[in-house]
């Protein structure tokens, strides 16, 4: 039976489930790549269209909102009296060659000052002062050209990130499947069925199928999950103790 075919049957049927237990270690691992793989689709798809969106609209406001400046020895410089602010929700943005300070509460931030630029992501602020490239000319236009080479790369950047979550993904789920297991091997005795730690972390693997399709179409859908961990646990719990007692039990000598 191809992983695909089990990646059906595991969503709806434990007696096919504990029809796998016999199977090899390594059909198993590949079955939990596939899991984590197809977990990862749109974790990444939802992070790289945020990423797109933000640097979208940071290019338009470098390009159609910002006047033409320069940052020489270490200080910007702009033919402008007056801060520019652009404010949402979400984010603020702020070009002011005229002052080093800045006062914001928001969560997420791009400040552009006389002698540095700010940024503020989930309120953990970085600092990055001009004097870094103090040697040399930066112009309006140059950083037009830094962006749109940066863009050119989105495709590149996306496969990383993706690559990226794929590995988080695939290492939490071998940490729970192995974890999980144990919980196995208990159920398994309470409920007098002959049964390995090795069957039970197979089991175990196709019983996450459930609860990561759920997640998976909630993540496609936005729809937000309360108690992620607890309700992703607690059916692949489930589906793995009506799995074992699709085994047959110990006979017992008379």
């Amino acid at each position: 039976m191809s992983i695909f075919t089990q990646l059906v049957k595991s969503i709806y049927s434990p007696k096919d489930i504990a029809r796998f237990r016999f199977q090899k270690v390594g059909k198993t691992i590949l079955y939990i790549l596939l899991l984590s793989l197809l977990a990862t689709i749109p974790e990444t798809t939802q992070f790289g269209t945020m990423l797109k969106q933000q640097f979208s609209q940071l290019q338009h406001m470098v390009t159609s909102e910002l006047p033409d400046f320069t940052i020489e020895n270490g200080e910007l410089r702009a033919d402008i009296s007056e801060p520019i602010i652009k404010e949402d929700e979400t984010f603020t943005f702020l070009f002011d060659p005229n002052t080093t300070e800045y006062k914001s509460d928001a969560l997420n931030g791009l400040y552009i000052l006389q002698d540095r630029a700010i940024t503020v992501s989930a309120g953990q602020v970085q600092t990055y002062t001009y004097d870094t490239f103090k040697e040399w000319t930066v112009t309006k236009k140059d950083i037009e050209t830094f962006l749109s080479r940066v863009k050119s790369m989105y495709p590149i950047a996306l496969f990383i990130i993706g690559f990226f979550l794929f590995l988080v993904n695939a290492f939490t789920t071998f940490i729970g499947v192995t974890f999980v297991a144990f919980i196995g091997n208990i159920l398994a005795r309470s409920l007098q069925r002959p049964m390995q730690y090795k069957q039970a972390w197979t089991l175990t693997a196709y019983s996450f199928t459930l609860p990561t399709v759920f997640f998976i179409i909630m993540d496609s859908l936005r729809i937000h999950v309360s108690a992620h961990l607890f309700v992703f646990l607690f059916t692949a719990i489930f589906v793995l103790y009506l799995t074992i007692k699709e085994i047959p039990q110990k006979k017992v000598k008379a």
